[in-house]
């Protein structure tokens, strides 16, 4: 069931809803992804691609801040998915990158099947729900408090991009970083709970040289 007054809704009202998986295709029909998306009603196509946009000046303007604080909240507290750091895009859902495997970086979010993938050659953000309906969000407004928001949240995902592939392909480990690996996991609150959650893999010397173990 879609959320009857979103733009009263709570906070955990709207986590319920976004948490909730959906087994049939009316459900699907009604999750609160297609819900929020629906409001902008509004398209984009990138590189032959058609996505649903997340406007998040538009839903401001439209009386749903609720809504924007929440999921800026919500991308703001993402982790690296632990497993699968990286989105290799196997479905062709996001622009087909045969060259650079670490363009796309896949953080779990909200709970419920939600991710967030963020796309380092573009610098977009998609937020998906249940490994379908990926949706780009922007800000169209410029200087407003959500494309500020935003804008922060895109630095760091950058940094924590960076560092995952630096850390991935060997470049920290090449006998020039050794000095700065603590430095690295202490300024980075994603990658360090990426390096740390069990679930990433790291033996304990590599956690060691990060000043984690």
């Amino acid at each position: 069931m879609p959320v009857k007054d979103l733009e009263k809704a709570a906070s955990s009202t709207i986590r319920s809803a976004y948490e909730r998986d959906y087994k049939t295709d009316r459900e699907k029909r009604d999750h609160i992804h297609r819900q929020v998306y629906g409001l902008v009603d509004e398209d984009v196509v990138i590189n032959g691609i058609t996505y649903p946009v997340i406007d998040l000046s538009v839903l401001t303007t439209a009386k749903y801040g609720n809504v924007v604080q929440f999921l800026i909240t919500a991308f703001k507290a993402a982790g690296v998915r632990p497993d699968t750091p990286f989105h290799m895009n196997s479905e062709s859902k996001y622009p087909v990158d045969m060259a650079n495997t670490y363009r796309y970086v896949e953080y779990n979010v909200i709970g419920g099947g939600m991710r967030l993938i963020y796309d380092v050659t573009l610098g977009n953000l998609f937020l998906s729900a249940h490994y379908s309906d990926p949706s780009l969000v922007i800000a169209s407004t410029d200087d407003s408090a959500e494309q500020l928001e935003l804008n922060d949240i895109m630095t760091s995902l950058r940094l924590t991009q960076r560092n995952l592939e630096r850390h991935s392909d060997g470049t920290y480990f090449d006998g020039t970083h050794d000095d700065r690996l603590i430095t690295y996991a202490r300024s980075d609150s994603a990658f360090r709970g990426w390096l740390m959650n069990k679930n990433s893999g790291q033996v304990t010397e590599t956690l060691k040289k990060y000043g984690l173990s």
